[in-house]
């Protein structure tokens, strides 16, 4: 049965060109486009890991948000399937969203965004009547992560050593966490520039270190290692990332396990999820990105993408610790509170 707290959340939002007429998406269409999207997935989406479904939904126009439909609750398919897309529609809207469900032991979440500018590049190509079906690669397919060597082993042992310490409190049902995305930051903003932002945050709560992720994908997998470091400076190279590399590609433990919990006790967690320019015509609106589980004792959370050069980012933290440090992020404008979910409650899974 698939795990709740492995489970990752990715939504993303555009505005369909004039020949994308997203409500003739058929069964047929959807099955050409999985098998497409498949084809093109360096193995990972081989058949049985992967569904892709359209979903319409009737709600007033001014209510069709990314965050509206996050709220659904999810479909049959994540107990089934390793990644499952659903492509969001309204009769009377030109926007459209995808959301992603992917299980954190076979897929990360970079994979699962990429597989949605997929579909839609496919959809475009069909509605558009073009022959050039040949879809973008995946933008970080060669090896970002080197052998993982003795300097990489010193790293996890101090790393886990230094958990081993941490005595991680017992939840708290009045703790709270919140969620801020931003996803109308003005355009001078420069990815760099929100990067100093999180370095800010981590100063500002006293903590020493980033845990970020470095994606890995090969024969077949689409998995995350983890580097812990000062700055993030130091991981804007491959040389940064193989020296900081501590917790070789796998499956992360689940996001509320207290070793978790515990190993994240003096850093910031950090998701850099890289530019991105999917071939298409439709224009990106949003994108929102949320680890179900996620409780309060957890790390502050800071999530960074680039889609079509629209700057999205996002915090995630216990409230007093935001408190401390919203104000470094009033550049980025006014930001949207996001509820955390349980998406895969029993009682919430659609039959």
């Amino acid at each position: 049965p698939r795990n709740r707290s492995q489970t990752l959340c990715i939504c993303s939002g555009y505005k369909a060109s004039s020949g994308l007429r997203v409500n003739e998406v058929s069964e047929e269409i959807l099955s050409e486009a999985k098998a497409a999207v498949a084809a093109g997935s360096d193995g990972i989406l081989t058949d049985g890991r992967f569904a892709l479904l359209k979903r319409s939904v009737s709600c007033d126009l001014a209510g069709f948000t990314l965050d509206s439909i996050k709220q659904l609750p999810a479909p049959r398919e994540v107990f089934d399937v390793p990644l499952t897309v659903e492509i969001m529609i309204h009769r009377e809207s030109d926007e459209l969203f995808f959301r992603s469900f992917t299980d954190l032991n076979k897929i990360d979440g970079v994979r699962a965004l990429h597989t949605q500018m997929s579909t839609m590049e496919f959809l475009e190509m069909h509605f558009e009547n073009r022959k050039d079906t040949k879809l973008s690669p995946f933008p970080f397919t060669e090896a970002n992560i080197p052998e993982y060597g003795e300097r990489n082993v010193a790293n996890r042992d101090r790393f886990l050593g230094a958990m081993a310490a941490i005595e991680v409190p017992s939840p708290d049902p009045s703790s709270k966490r919140v969620f801020y995305r931003f996803n109308k930051i003005p355009t001078g903003v420069q990815y760099r520039e929100v990067e100093g932002m999180a370095e800010k945050l981590k100063e500002g709560l006293g903590l020493h270190y980033f845990a970020s992720t470095v994606n890995y994908q090969k024969d077949g997998l689409a998995q995350v290692g983890l580097a812990v470091s000062e700055t993030l400076e130091e991981l804007h190279s491959a040389e940064g990332r193989s020296k900081c590399l501590t917790m070789p590609p796998g499956a992360p433990p689940p996001i509320d396990a207290p070793p978790h919990i515990a190993s994240m006790f003096d850093s910031v967690f950090y998701n850099n999820y890289g530019r991105h320019n999917p071939r298409i015509s439709s224009t990106v609106t949003d994108f929102c990105w949320d680890w179900t589980g996620c409780d309060a004792r957890f790390s502050p959370i800071c999530v960074a993408c680039s889609i079509q050069g629209k700057l999205f980012f996002q915090v995630s933290a216990a409230a007093p610790a935001w408190e401390r440090v919203a104000h470094h992020f009033s550049g980025l404008g006014d930001p949207v509170e996001a509820s955390i979910r349980d998406f895969l409650s029993e009682d919430e899974v659609k039959a």
